[in-house]
């Protein structure tokens, strides 16, 4: 009996051998497993931030960046517009920041898809409070792309609080840097922060910007891509 089973098993592995696919699956996909290894992404460096517009002069307050890729943002300490007897004309106020991008690595590509923002509006009742965010790269700024939340007091009541709103981009919709390359670059990615207030009535009184231990604020979420 023993040599017998000696025999079964010699006969096994002469049929195995014959055979290279059933070596083959024993083993992993060699090139998932080559995708599986490779270099991680991570985010690009972010080598300078500027602002620019008449919601942060220039002899005001700095606006203060704060926080990595993944919680991304900033305050606007002076960023304020307001209403009253604009003769039913809107007003506006914008923040436009400016960032330079390198050191990302080859092969992605970056594009903004989420802006939060935070203040305080008082609102009269009729008074719109409009939020327009337009982002585009310097290296294609006519491939631009702009989203627009707005709040809208009620007809016969004062809107006062502190305003949250989330203005998202549809993926497909999304402005992407150029596919960076060997040296790293990713681009200057622009992003313009506007309040727009607007009225029929030209005697109605509205303000957005900050308040009692509020400033207004700016969060960025980020979407990535192979290329």
């Amino acid at each position: 009996m023993h040599l017998v089973g000696r025999l079964l098993l010699i006969l096994a592995a002469f049929s195995v051998a014959a055979d290279p696919q059933k070596l083959m699956n024993a083993h992993p996909d060699t090139e998932a497993t080559a995708e599986a290894q490779a270099a991680p992404f991570k985010p690009p460096t972010i080598l300078s931030t500027s602002f620019s517009g008449n919601g942060c002069p220039q002899k005001g307050s700095r606006p203060l960046p704060s926080g990595g890729w993944e919680h991304f943002g900033f305050t606007l300490p002076d960023f304020a517009v307001s209403y009253r007897g604009s003769g039913g004309k809107t007003t506006t106020a914008n923040c436009q920041a400016h960032m330079s991008l390198a050191n990302g690595v080859p092969g992605w590509q970056v594009g903004l898809k989420d802006v939060w923002s935070r203040g305080y509006a008082q609102l009269d009742p009729g008074v719109k409070l409009t939020q327009y965010v337009t982002a585009y790269y310097s290296e294609n700024a006519a491939n631009a792309v702009s989203a627009v939340e707005s709040v809208t007091s009620s007809p016969n009541k004062t809107l006062a609080r502190e305003v949250a709103l989330h203005a998202t981009i549809p993926y497909s919709s999304v402005v992407w840097s150029k596919c960076t390359g060997r040296d790293g670059v990713v681009g200057l990615l622009n992003v313009n922060f506007r309040m727009a207030l607007t009225s029929t009535d030209r005697e109605a009184y509205g303000y957005y910007g900050g308040g009692k231990n509020l400033t207004v604020s700016e969060k960025w979420g980020w979407t990535w891509r192979r290329c």
